[in-house]
């Protein structure tokens, strides 16, 4: 009951780019009370699909967005396809290190391709300073801001593309803004 409560508040969520009430609960899961619908978003509360902000209002937990992982596929030779319910995994904890300092970025360009980020990708850059050389990052140089390897030569650093077509960039002056700690694309 409670994966199909949760399909039905995802479903609101996503269509009404807002939470629904605890009435709309009410009528979403085809309750007759208000008292059941607060129950029933108090269970999902405790299951980390929902939370309550300090007014009481409905908020999306990171329990919302999981999504079932079931197992493991090999990309090499084909083995017996096995499914089972291995855990369940919410996809903003899996590619957020640190939640409250990582951004998204969309890719233009292709000087990353050779470390597999294409044109169209997205990104999750985290804003710290603690990188270090062979780090993917996003520096901000005199000619703006890209997404390179960082490199040292000696005492020396560089910004490096992942394609032979682009130079290496030996900024005059220039930060770097943060660390890339994922990417994924969409096939469809």
């Amino acid at each position: 009951m409670t994966q199909d409560r949760k399909r039905k508040v995802l479903a609101f969520y996503r269509a009404q780019k807002r939470m629904p009430s605890i009435t709309e609960l009410m009528k979403l899961f085809s309750l007759e009370s208000r008292s059941a619908a607060f129950y029933a978003a108090n269970k999902l509360i405790e299951e980390g699909i929902l939370e309550k902000d300090s007014s009481g209002k409905l908020l999306p937990a990171a329990g919302l967005f999981s999504v079932p992982l079931v197992g493991h596929i090999r990309a090499g030779f084909a083995a017996p396809a096995e499914e089972e319910l291995a855990d369940t995994i919410s996809i903003g904890d899996f590619l957020l290190d640190n939640p409250n300092a990582s951004y998204l970025l969309q890719v233009s360009g292709d000087s990353m391709e050779d470390a597999g980020i294409r044109e169209g990708d997205m990104v999750v850059f985290e804003r710290t300073q603690n990188v270090k050389p062979g780090d993917i990052v996003v520096a901000l140089t005199e000619d703006g801001y890209t997404l390179k390897y960082l490199r040292k030569k000696g005492k020396v650093f560089y910004l490096e593309a992942a394609n032979s077509a682009y130079p290496d960039i030996h900024p005059r002056e220039g930060e770097i803004v943060g660390r890339v700690t994922s990417t994924f694309r969409k096939y469809t």
